[in-house]
């Protein structure tokens, strides 16, 4: 049986190339994927495509060069697994895209197809970065590290520094920069493992992994003040991956403990961000600047603690014998822990069945418990995600093949939706019954296809030595969280959090020795063509939300150019609604109500299904033509029956179309 610490080298990985071209071609995928997921993450999570779109160009530009013969001198097979991966992620792409045919949102679903294409990308760009990394494997991380780094520098020095208080936080809970404090927490935890590892690595310079260990600490406590009650799930499955699938597990969790230890001092500055909540229009900057100051410090000290750590490292030669006792030693610590933690947890909670118990009930009878106690870790199970995703199931039941197109969950909910739910939703909280509710049952099947391919091409490839081992635990561990957090949260649509995770299962997968072919050329040719249709296919949607963004912007001072603005905005992108919508809004706000009329009619036409459309037409018209105003308002109802501003509006519409009317 092969190991990972014995087994012989990957026969497709060179030795770390020291040519300039060599040296450029590593740089190429690394500098690419570190730069724009970094950009990514500081810019809303890439949730637009006014972010996501440039980046998919500039991925595809990278993977270009990486793919010319005269930077990339060496052939390169793929292996099984990555075929899955690579295959299933294009087809799901692919499948997206095809759904514009039958979804009511055909401009989602080909923007969903080019989002899922570019995680086909940073996936492919792993792949290149292990091959060209040779033996400096763990390179294959730094990517990610850096992201992390990169961004949780901008969110410290906004603590320390910023005074909008909105923009940072949101409910007592860190929202920047990504904008939701899930999606920040998933992607904090996520550069977490890459920069622990690095940390580790005794191949590194010390200072580059004093400051790699400041990264993590400081990602941590970041995560910590986004106060995700989601990712401790996550995480917990994540550190139960890194025991099971680390080749070095002694070191990787000193090192995680070792940067674990001085994020501890926010936990003050949890609850005094949490207090924040219970305050109305609060305008202080007090307890920014308190968890500021509390993750500076914690990152400083990591710093120095990484420092010592890594020249004391550095001195000691590796004693393999003494690292599979260390090894084991950690293993039965954490199985005596985990039992010592079901003993005290069956005691305090007297009946862990009836305690379990009362959490589903509160699950499935309670919506997202208010900002009370010090902090949302405090466990409370109550949540609307029962209600979105039975949606998510109904939908599936009624067009269990096609499902409902991609983006055709955030029309189905407010139809579907019960009482207790939450007003509006755009996904299902969850990746696989976001798939299955929109993609059907042949999209959930890609989806397994990808997971168990990304999975499979990691764990062979801690065959090729223990460098590589050491990056397969990592890619691994990494997945499971996102995977686990994914279920219940919808970071599918954010990038910044999901192409970091495809980038590193990337570079874990190893790669056979093969010699060139007319084949591989062939398919060479064929992806290269694939993906400049693909950066083509980006240009256009990108440039059309640019004007929207502009006549939003500019309207006021100029409103010639903004509707100058709004018109390329709907020929660069026929399929959308949102320049139609965007036209009658600035129309009705500068007291033009009949060309305000005209735009949401001709939105209304376009989607049917858009509750809106209808609802801002009959706001638009009760004045001009109540008759028109009260069949707009009752198409708004019937897709929209418990929104109470619709119901509003439609009492609103009936009054004046029959004044004497009761409400």
């Amino acid at each position: 049986m092969i190991t990972p610490a014995s087994g012989p080298r990957e026969d497709a990985s060179p030795a770390a190339p020291t040519s300039p071209v060599g040296r450029l071609a590593v740089g190429i995928p690394l500098v690419a994927l570190a730069g724009i997921l970094s950009w990514w993450a500081a810019k809303d999570g890439a949730y637009f495509g006014v972010v996501l779109l440039p980046g998919l160009i500039l991925l595809c530009a990278a993977f270009l060069l990486v793919a010319t013969r005269s930077v990339w001198p060496w052939p390169v097979a793929l292996s099984a697994p990555a075929k899955l991966v690579l295959g299933g992620l294009v087809g799901l792409a692919i499948w997206s895209a095809l759904s514009a045919f039958w979804t009511p949102a055909p401009e989602v679903a080909i923007a969903d197809g080019q989002r899922i294409a570019g995680y086909a990308l940073a996936f492919a760009l792993g792949i290149w970065l292990r091959r060209l990394a040779g033996g400096a494997l763990y390179l294959a991380l730094a990517p990610a590290a850096i992201a992390g780094l990169f961004a949780a520098t901008l969110t410290l020095t906004a603590l320390l520094t910023g005074s909008d208080f909105g923009t940072y936080v949101e409910e007592g809970t860190l929202r920047y920069p990504l904008g939701y404090r899930n999606a920040n927490a998933a992607f904090f935890l996520i550069a977490l493992w890459p920069a622990v590892h690095l940390a580790a690595a005794r191949e590194l310079d010390w200072r580059l992994r004093a400051l790699a260990l400041a990264a993590g600490t400081l990602c941590l406590e970041l995560a910590m003040l986004s106060q995700s009650r989601g990712s401790t799930i996550a995480a917990g499955l994540a550190v139960l991956v890194l025991m099971i699938t680390s080749p070095q597990r002694a070191r990787i969790v000193f090192w995680l403990a070792l940067g674990t230890a001085p994020a501890l001092l926010c936990i003050p500055a949890i609850a005094d961000l949490h207090e924040t909540a219970d305050l109305v229009s609060y305008e202080g900057t007090a307890e920014l600047r308190t968890a500021g100051r509390a993750a500076l410090a914690g990152a400083l000290v990591a710093f120095v603690l990484g420092i010592g750590a890594a020249l004391v490292d550095r001195r000691r030669e590796p004693d393999p014998s003494r690292q599979r006792r260390a090894d084991r030693v950690v293993a039965i610590g954490a199985v005596a822990v985990a039992i010592a933690a079901g003993a005290v947890f069956s005691v305090a909670t007297g009946n862990p069945v009836r305690w379990l118990g009362d959490r589903v009930d509160e699950f499935l009878t309670q919506g997202t418990p208010e900002a009370e106690g010090a902090s949302r870790f405090e466990l409370n199970a109550g949540s609307e995600r029962d209600d979105l995703w039975r949606v998510a199931l109904d939908a599936a039941g009624d067009d269990p093949l096609l499902g409902a197109g991609a983006g055709g969950y955030e029309y189905l909910y407010p139809r579907l939706r019960s009482a207790e739910g939450p007003e509006s939703v755009r996904d299902a909280h969850s990746i696989e019954l976001e798939v299955l509710s929109e993609l059907g049952i042949v999209g959930l099947a890609l989806l397994a296809v990808v997971l168990v391919g990304s999975g499979w091409g990691a764990w062979v490839g801690r065959r090729a030595g223990l460098q590589a081992a050491v990056v397969s635990g990592c890619a691994l561990t990494a997945a499971a969280y996102w995977l686990a957090h994914s279920s219940i949260d919808w970071f599918w649509t954010y990038p910044a959090v999901t192409a970091p995770v495809f980038a590193m299962l990337g570079a874990a997968c190893r790669q056979p020795a093969a010699p060139a072919s007319a084949g591989t050329r062939r398919w060479r040719r064929f992806a290269s063509l694939a993906v400049v249709v693909l950066a083509l296919s980006a240009i256009p949607p990108f440039l059309s939300e640019r004007y929207l963004d502009a006549a939003y912007d500019g309207w006021r001072n100029d409103p010639g150019r903004a509707d100058a603005d709004l018109d390329r905005a709907r020929s660069l992108n026929p399929l959308a609604i949102e320049p139609l919508l965007a036209e009658g809004a600035i129309a009705r706000a500068g007291g033009r109500p009949e060309a305000a009329a005209d735009a949401f009619e001709e939105a209304a036409d376009k989607r049917p299904e858009e509750w809106a459309a209808h609802y801002f037409l009959a706001q638009a018209l009760i004045d001009l033509d109540p008759e028109r105003a009260a069949a707009a308002a009752e198409r708004a109802i019937q897709l929209n029956p418990l929104s109470p501003q619709v119901r509003a509006l439609d009492r609103r519409v009936r009054r004046a179309v029959q004044p004497g009317s009761s409400p």
